[in-house]
């Protein structure tokens, strides 16, 4: 196989650099990316440049754009798939192509490209992630305050209700099918507040040690009973170690992914439609700026349309839904539930594919009030 020409030594360059061909195989490297990926050159070169990365949406995008030949430069976020971590490589990179081209076949579609890395360190990545909880815990405490302010009155409104049926089952019978209508929709709007307020009510919460796939078990059956038109897959990984936490808010944060995917596959409509409910021991996570050897993934994979990109970054907040009529509060809920056990949530969606990734620590925490 011919090397990709370069107009530079890219042994050279700090960061590290790959050349690819039209059919996105490697045919260089430099020792930068050599070290990154802990890959020697012979070992890298013909097969696939997507190997070295978590198979998300940007990787496709990049892909896609080598294999049409397109010329323009693109960039985007990626992750080291966890078989690069053995080196310590684990994290974000941030990822340049660039078509190689000469002045003389400047016009025509490139035949190679040049994919330079640079890897966000631990600090940015913790910054990243720091700026983003303080968006969601504002968009969070908003919700908190005006939740508050809507459930004060809604107990007058209910109880003033309620005596007005009370005198019209005296007087005018006929009319109750109004104050019927009226409770349903206050108690509707309770309801709703409510989902505000569960992650922040304080009290006698302990946690306590327990095997994920309880949880997982509890919501299984559950969900085969509310979406029986769906196959409903478990690919749990037995070995997994315990987790400490609350069961009931596990399983609400777990319905609510659960919820989430089927509803995505409902409207999307594939011809095979099915959601997986999985676990696996994940390494190398860093989560609140802070890094977990080890800690316990519990990830619910669903083959819909994907998420959309004009919500993609906002998805956890409340409010944000893509389904006519939703609220827009199962993620942010469940969100704020895996924060309180020390966890996050990470996506990765495309078309067909989407995996809500739920990191709970191994070890006891207790939850934040």
């Amino acid at each position: 196989m011919n090397s990709a020409p370069s107009l530079v030594n890219i042994d050279t360059l700090q960061n590290a650099v790959v050349t690819i061909d039209r059919h996105a195989r490697v045919c260089s490297l430099n020792a930068a990316a050599q070290m990154m990926w802990g890959s020697t050159l012979n070992h890298a070169v013909g097969g696939s440049f997507t190997q070295w990365f978590v198979p998300e949406e940007t990787l496709a995008t990049l892909h896609n754009h080598i294999t049409q030949g397109k010329a323009d430069v693109c960039s985007g976020m990626l992750r080291l798939a966890r078989s690069t971590e053995s080196n310590g490589s684990h994290g974000q990179v941030h990822v340049i192509l660039s078509p190689i081209s000469s002045v003389a076949d400047a016009l025509a579609e490139p035949q190679s490209y040049c994919l330079e890395c640079h890897q966000i360190g631990t600090y940015e990545m913790a910054s990243q992630d720091a700026q983003w909880r303080a968006q969601v815990q504002n968009h969070q405490d908003l919700m908190r305050q005006l939740a508050h302010e809507v459930k004060n009155p809604l107990g007058g409104i209910r109880g003033a209700t309620q005596l007005l049926q009370d005198e019209l089952r005296e007087v005018a019978p006929d009319l109750t099918e109004y104050t019927e209508m009226m409770l349903t929709q206050v108690d509707r709007l309770k309801n709703l507040v409510d989902q505000f307020l569960v992650p922040y009510r304080k009290g006698n919460i302990q946690p306590i040690t327990m095997n994920v796939h309880e949880v997982c078990e509890a919501v299984y059956s559950v969900a085969k009973i509310e979406f029986p038109d769906i196959e409903w897959v478990r690919d749990y990984d037995v070995s997994v170690p315990d987790i400490s936490g609350v069961s009931d808010y596990l399983q609400q944060l777990l319905l609510n992914l659960v919820q989430n995917a089927a509803q995505a596959v409902e409207r999307s409509k594939p011809a095979r439609p099915h959601v997986t409910i999985k676990t696996r021991a994940a390494r190398h996570c860093l989560v609140g700026g802070e890094m977990h050897p080890l800690m316990v993934e519990l990830a619910v994979v669903d083959n819909g349309a994907g998420v959309p990109a004009d919500i993609y970054d906002t998805l956890f907040l409340p409010m944000v839904t893509q389904r006519e009529g939703g609220t827009g509060l199962g993620l942010s809920v469940a969100m704020q539930i895996a924060q309180q056990h020390g966890g996050t949530i990470e996506v990765d969606s495309r078309e067909g594919h989407t995996q809500m990734r739920v990191l709970l620590p191994i070890v006891k925490r207790v939850l934040a009030a």
